[in-house]
């Protein structure tokens, strides 16, 4: 069972390079260096072995693998947030055939694609401009922030609502089937597809 305070250090002995060289780091470098070296595909004592052969200057092996570790948790990290932010919440509502919007949690619409706008415009007249879009009311029949929060809890399904839009004297209702919408968080957002007809 692995020590649950991550900045204790724990000293470990290595057979590296034909020595035994020993290191005491904090456990959560421990546990980057296990998922650093599995992705790379070589164990712990060759990765410090080859991290001495190119080390240079005065720091400490210790302190160069500390260094190296951190580096290559970084470039992981950036890799991840490049791969990830090509393929965000607004990609996919705009790639998505039906209707749909994010909406944080203080209710504000922060996207729409143009299946939603047409959506509107069919059926209330006078949606021709960004202004006469901003004058919608849209009600949702479950409180989005307690659905929010069950998403994060188990973002595995998606959660259901009915929802009511507004504008001017004519209402529309329908249903909403949404998803967390992984990339946003502050404020927290969720992706809503229109469904169907209430």
């Amino acid at each position: 069972m692995p020590d649950p305070d991550p900045f204790k250090p724990h000293f470990r002995a290595i057979n590296s390079g034909g020595k035994r060289r020993g290191f005491r780091l904090e456990g959560v470098f421990w546990k980057a260096l296990d998922a650093v070296t599995r992705s790379e595909g070589v164990s712990v004592a060759e990765y410090i072995s080859k991290l001495n052969d190119v080390r240079t200057g005065d720091n400490g092996l210790s302190s160069h693998l500390r260094a190296s570790i951190m580096q290559r948790v970084l470039e992981q990290h950036e890799r991840l947030r490049d791969r990830f932010s090509k393929f965000n919440s607004k990609t996919i509502v705009a790639a998505c055939p039906v209707p749909g919007f994010i909406i944080s949690v203080d209710k504000r619409i922060l996207y729409q694609n143009s299946g939603f706008l047409m959506y509107l415009q069919t059926r209330f007249t006078g949606l021709d401009s960004v202004e006469a879009l901003s004058n919608i009311k849209l009600t949702l029949e479950s409180p989005l922030i307690d659905m929010i929060e069950e998403m994060k809890r188990d973002s595995s399904r998606p959660k259901y609502t009915g929802f009511t839009v507004g504008y001017g004297e004519r209402r529309l209702r329908g249903r909403l089937s949404m998803a967390l919408a992984p990339d946003m968080d502050d404020p927290p957002a969720a992706i809503a597809f229109v469904s169907g007809p209430a």
